[in-house]
């Protein structure tokens, strides 16, 4: 344990210095966005925030992680409407993946709340969503109350996978599936996540539809049974979550730069 914990540190320390250098990094792309209008700056400009995001996602995924593989990893449970922040989520979502020819459609109530993790659902529904967007042309994010559960749905319209297949999903490497169908752990954190909160997620193959993932979260956990910490600050560098959770699928034109006005 002595020696996971050190690696654990190590690694830390290794993200830390990452975040350095993508803050720096950062900072010289603001200052260059103000004086490069020609179309060839801008296209420069525009690869380089898509690259800086990208790694900002690698480095956002590892820290997470390192996290998640604790043995009990220490939660900030306080009440959360599901509701506004899947939909507030979804719809930014949707804005981006509309740039790659994938439709989204949002289907949230405008409210309900639970005792849960804010990011890390947040985490959870953008990892799924990105899964299912790789994987097809259409994605449905939908979020409905069960009893004294959550069920939130991401579908697609992608090929699907066989029954025997499922178990696989959960492994990133797995030869078994198709490279669209390799999430790189996506769904295996997404079902850490809902297991930290009580939670199970189930992956369906849905005959002329692909895959469906179920997540269920209960609404009533109590907060006295689970280790608390303060909000973890989720550093993405100024870049909007939905943004940097997608930029391994958007194309280099969402990362230009806007216009300044004088």
């Amino acid at each position: 344990m002595v020696e996971q914990e050190k690696w654990k540190q190590g690694t830390a320390r290794q993200a830390a210095e990452l975040r350095i250098q993508l803050a720096q990094m950062t900072a010289a792309s603001q200052m260059l966005e103000r004086c490069a209008w020609d179309p060839k700056s801008k296209g420069y400009l525009a690869a380089m925030n898509q690259s800086i995001c990208r790694m900002l996602r690698l480095v956002g995924r590892m820290e997470l992680c390192g996290r998640l593989g604790d043995e009990a990893p220490e939660l900030n449970i306080a009440p959360v409407n599901l509701g506004g922040l899947a939909y507030d989520l979804g719809m930014r979502m949707a804005g981006l993946l509309e740039r790659t020819g994938v439709a989204l459609t949002v289907d949230c109530p405008e409210h309900l709340a639970a005792q849960a993790d804010g990011e890390l659902v947040r985490q959870l529904l953008l990892e799924l969503t990105a899964n299912g967007a790789r994987a097809g042309t259409q994605v449905w994010l939908t979020l409905k109350q069960d009893g004294d559960s959550a069920v939130f749905i991401v579908e697609d319209n992608g090929p699907g996978v066989s029954p025997e297949k499922l178990p696989f999903l959960f492994d990133s490497g797995a030869e078994e599936l198709p490279d669209w169908r390799k999430s790189g752990n996506g769904i295996a954190i997404a079902r850490r996540i809902a297991v930290l909160h009580g939670g199970r997620l189930a992956p369906l193959c849905v005959p002329g539809r692909g895959l469906a993932v179920t997540v269920s979260l209960p609404l009533n956990r109590g907060v006295d049974d689970v280790l608390r910490c303060p909000p973890v600050e989720w550093d993405r560098g100024g870049f909007d979550d939905a943004v940097v959770g997608l930029s391994h699928l958007l194309p280099a034109k969402v990362f230009e730069p806007v216009e300044y006005e004088s």
